[in-house]
């Protein structure tokens, strides 16, 4: 026994449907392409300033300087965490951040959320952690 609806051929698609799909197939193409001559001539631009940024290290003599670590630039927090750490070179202690900024060193959320962002400063290569809960800022970086 055999299903009558599958022995059917599919109906035909409508013929403007087809235009108006070849269309927009025909625009997406267009796009693609201007899309990728705009990355390619980006691409050439970043070689020429990687070009010129390194000639311009050889003749200052830096090029054998490491690079600083790029990056957006840092919240109001993280910078007054910095600025605290930057006045006491031996260390701090998250609770002593969170005295030395103002915050309720009481609250255990506070200084949680203080030793979360000295973890993200050691990440971004600005701090260190000398001993286990003691933070100093990167010698670098004073």
């Amino acid at each position: 026994m055999t299903d009558r609806v599958t022995d059917r051929p599919p109906p035909p698609v409508p013929e403007q449907l087809l235009r108006h799909l070849a269309v927009h197939r025909d625009a997406a193409r267009t796009e693609v392409d201007r899309l990728t001559a705009e990355l390619t001539d980006a691409r050439q631009q970043l070689d020429r300033l990687e070009t010129t940024h390194q000639t311009l290290l050889e003749v200052t003599g830096t090029a054998d300087e490491p690079p600083r670590p790029a990056g957006p630039p840092l919240p109001p927090a993280y910078q007054d965490i910095l600025g605290v750490l930057a006045d006491h070179p031996a260390g701090l202690r998250p609770k002593d951040i969170a005295l030395a900024l103002n915050l309720p060193a009481t609250s255990k959320n506070t200084v949680e959320g203080v030793r979360a962002k000295l973890k993200r400063l050691i990440g971004r290569d600005l701090a260190t952690e000398p001993e286990p809960g003691l933070f100093t800022i990167k010698p670098s970086n004073t």
